[in-house]
């Protein structure tokens, strides 16, 4: 059986090649590569993530005109693959598309200008569909299956996150950024910083569901994800921090905030598993919670 998914899947590669070799004979050199790079970063050969050569020549297309093509191309090849390992590199290449915008630096006209992540995610609808994927019998794909389906949602979430903040939620231990942000957020209206963590901290609540680790040898694809996400879980924990400091300034009633601490207390143990990522931020972000809490 694994020999004959192995065949099948070098003959959709094969397929897929040719097809681009035709589509693109009177396309421009720069619009081929970037469908060469997509379809060698998703093969359906490979159990491994895409291989970071074409991750970053991808990522270098987000200032460019080519951005909307390239994420465009990338949504495409998701909605149409049935198969699971496909689906899980689309995914990783998305996620890392996003994550290479970095508006908390600069200007605050540079925030909800990204109209290629439109593409993927606008005014709450989602072009992040997953086909009927067919699980074989190998114990990868079996594992791999759940995570995607996981993943895809969690990208939702996090595109969600990214319509409401204006940027992806992807800030860095840098005191400028910090500073900058904190100006930003002192400028919102109180309803606004309440909605913001609460699109926030949906986040927090699938990280925590997400499904068990595989044990014994790992699966690199999935371990990949976890990587990713792991950098999201400590932006996140950054931004969520930032915005209680805030609402601590403006709040005379503490009950206002009981409902986002207890969404957050339920997410605490499962968290946990990530804190060693971020102690001293951890550390900082409970301290805080529990002070606003009164407890």
């Amino acid at each position: 059986m694994g020999k004959i998914t192995t065949l099948s899947g070098i003959l959709k590669d094969k397929a897929s090649q040719m097809k681009l070799n035709v589509v693109h004979l009177c396309s421009s050199v720069n619009t081929k590569t970037i469908d060469e790079a997509i379809l060698k970063a998703t093969t359906h050969t490979s159990h491994k993530p895409p291989s970071d050569k074409y991750v970053k020549y991808l990522q270098s297309t987000v200032k460019t005109c080519y951005c909307p093509q390239t994420i465009s191309a990338i949504v495409q090849r998701l909605c149409v693959t049935t198969d699971v390992c496909v689906a899980s590199k689309c995914l990783i290449l998305i996620h890392n598309m996003i994550k290479s915008e970095n508006g908390y630096e600069g200007e605050d006209g540079l925030r909800g200008t990204n109209s290629h992540r439109n593409l993927i995610y606008n005014q709450g609808e989602s072009n992040l569909k997953l086909d009927d994927l067919n699980i074989d019998s190998s114990r990868s794909t079996k594992e791999l299956a759940p995570w995607v389906q996981w993943y895809n949602e969690y990208l939702n979430i996090y595109l969600s996150i990214a319509e409401v903040l204006g940027v992806a939620p992807n800030i860095k231990e840098k005191i400028e950024e910090k500073r900058l942000e904190t100006q930003r957020v002192s400028s919102y209206t109180t309803d606004c910083i309440f909605k913001q963590v609460d699109f926030l901290v949906n986040l927090f609540e699938q990280i925590s569901v997400r499904p068990e680790t595989p044990t014994g040898k790992p699966n690199i694809i999935v371990i990949r994800m976890i990587g990713l996400m792991e950098q999201d879980y400590i932006s996140v924990m950054r931004l969520i921090k930032i915005r209680l400091e805030e609402l601590d300034k403006r709040t005379d009633d503490p009950a206002e905030l009981i409902p986002v601490f207890v969404r957050l207390e339920k997410c605490r143990e499962s968290l946990s598993e990530f804190r060693w990522r971020c102690e001293h931020l951890d550390k900082e972000f409970w301290d805080l919670v529990l002070k606003l809490k009164g407890t």
